[in-house]
């Protein structure tokens, strides 16, 4: 129920002189705290000790004062407030001191009840040092000679008063803190409720933004009543927006990009697969090269070791053709012997003929005595003349074997100069294949090289044609995804930027903040 007593925090004044009206709080009653004033200090310490040890009994209350220093401060400020209560005035100061008190009570919880029982230990505690002091004082007038009638009942009436003004000042004090404290608690659940059905309204608002449209706003009530939340909200839109109008751009640029690289991926791949099928024939020409030099090597070492046989065999025939001279030479010099023997028979059969013809001329001279001499030279002669007919066949035939043999010898000359030149070439060819077969080595080693190094090359184009068609294969998987993105931010409706950004700031759209506005931007406090 609203309190129309208080207003913004505060009692109005015709409300307080209602109630003192009321309690009968007048000039007398107010005369009579002020009097109990000077007298009051040890009563109130008293009663505020004992009061103050009750509530560390008590673990409800005793949790409002977990240290000495809270429940020094809390009791100075009730004496103080109790000296306002004692001097009579009931204005500003002590209509501060009640609404302060209900607030506190109300921001730390403290229920009613435990404030009325509390009061009504303090007191207690108050009235019995009072009724204790009174008694004393009727005592007193007893002993200075009044009457006893008298003294008690002006110590009665005057006791009465006190007491009477007292209660009086502590159940106004009690209803001016506790009307306070339900009028801060219905404050409170006003602005809850009100709070409540804001928090609804933006609930309705978000449930609107988390279905997709971002065009959703709050009445101006609303963004009154909860101005933080509001502000969020705002700042959530504003978020929101910028957020799926990216998120929307670079969809697409992704969608655009997948799809270009999944394009270019499948021209790689392609290229890729080509490049592997020059490569498999590379491999394979360099094998069949690597097999035709290992063929060749093998040939050109054959080669090199029948030419070295031949160089041997040169060398050889040419030692032997030299023999062959030799023998020639002693052959020329035999006919020549021979040449010269049959000179000399041929000179000894002419003289011998000649002396056979001597003889049968000296034989017919003797006649019959003669005769057997003339058959003995005619056997001479004949024997002569053969003898020079065979020493001329020899001669003829020397003079044929001699030009045989020079003839042989100076083919055998030749044959020697030809087997020189042979060797010689031979050599040559020899140091050429020895050359052939090293290069060929060498050309050997860097072909294997090559097919060792086509063959690495084919394995990694391999290798990176299966990643590229993975690449592919995932290029094909984020467009899908893409294209979905692009579809599912699609469906948001997007709200006005500028609108949502000066009700989240409380600034024009485009206003230059400062590098410390994001820090500094206005919200409202609570």
């Amino acid at each position: 129920m609203e309190n129309s007593d208080v207003r913004a925090g505060g009692w109005q004044p015709a409300s307080i002189a209602d109630r003192l009206s009321f309690m009968g709080i007048e000039r007398r009653e107010r005369d009579v705290l002020a009097s109990m004033r000077p007298d009051m200090a040890t009563i109130l310490d008293e009663s505020l000790s004992e009061f103050y040890q009750r509530v560390h009994d008590v673990p409800e209350l005793a949790r409002f004062f977990p240290t000495e220093a809270t429940t020094t401060k809390a009791r100075t400020l009730q004496q103080m407030h109790w000296e306002t209560i004692l001097s009579g005035k009931f204005g500003p100061d002590y209509v501060s001191d009640v609404t302060r008190i209900g607030h506190a009570h109300a921001r730390i919880g403290l229920e009613p009840r435990w404030y009325i029982d509390g009061y009504a230990v303090l007191l207690d505690a108050i009235c019995r040092r009072l009724i204790q002091q009174g008694v004393g004082a009727m005592r007193t007038g007893r002993r200075f000679g009044l009457g006893r009638g008298a003294a008690e009942a002006d110590a009665g009436e005057k006791l009465g008063h006190q007491i009477g003004a007292i209660i009086k000042a502590a159940f106004l004090d009690m209803d001016l803190v506790i009307s306070t404290y339900l009028a801060r608690l219905e404050e409170e659940r006003q602005k809850a409720a009100s709070e409540r059905s804001a928090l609804e309204q933006i609930a309705q608002a978000l449930e609107r933004v988390a279905e997709g449209d971002l065009s959703a706003t709050l009445a101006q009530d609303v963004a009154e009543r909860s101005p933080v939340l509001a502000a969020a909200f705002a700042k959530l839109k504003t978020g929101l927006n910028t957020v799926v109008s990216d998120i929307r751009e670079v969809s697409t640029q992704v969608e655009e990009t997948a799809s270009s690289i999944s394009h270019s991926h499948a021209r790689i791949l392609s290229q890729n697969e080509a490049q592997v099928g020059s490569i498999h024939r590379l491999t394979n020409a360099t094998a069949t090269l690597e097999a035709s030099l290992d063929d060749v090597s093998g040939q050109t070492i054959a080669a090199e070791s029948a030419v070295r046989k031949c160089v041997e065999a040169a060398a050889r025939g040419n030692t032997n053709m030299h023999g062959v001279r030799a023998t020639m030479a002693d052959i020329q010099t035999a006919w020549n012997t021979i040449s010269d023997l049959v000179g000399s028979i041929q000179n000894i059969a002419a003289q011998t003929n000649f002396l056979a013809l001597n003889a049968n001329v000296e034989a017919t001279r003797a006649g019959a005595m003669g005769r057997g001499f003339s058959v003995v030279a005619m056997a001479i002669r004949d024997l002569s003349v053969k003898t020079s007919h065979a020493a001329r066949q020899i001669a003829a035939s020397a003079q044929k074997s001699e030009a045989v043999i020079r003839s042989g010898a100076e083919s055998v000359q030749q044959m020697v100069a030809d087997l020189s030149d042979i060797g010689a070439g031979i050599a040559v060819v020899n140091n050429a294949i020895r050359k052939i077969n090293k290069e060929m080595g060498g050309q050997q080693q860097s072909v294997k090289g090559t097919h060792r190094e086509a063959a690495a090359l084919r394995d990694l184009t391999e290798k990176t044609s299966s990643m590229t068609e993975h690449a592919s294969t995932d290029c094909h998987k984020l467009t899908r995804r893409s294209a979905k993105m692009v579809d599912l931010v699609s469906n948001f409706v997007l709200s006005d930027y500028e609108h949502d950004y000066e009700q989240a700031y409380g600034q024009p759209y485009g206003q230059d903040y400062g590098p410390d506005y994001e820090d500094d931007c206005p919200v409202a406090a609570e």
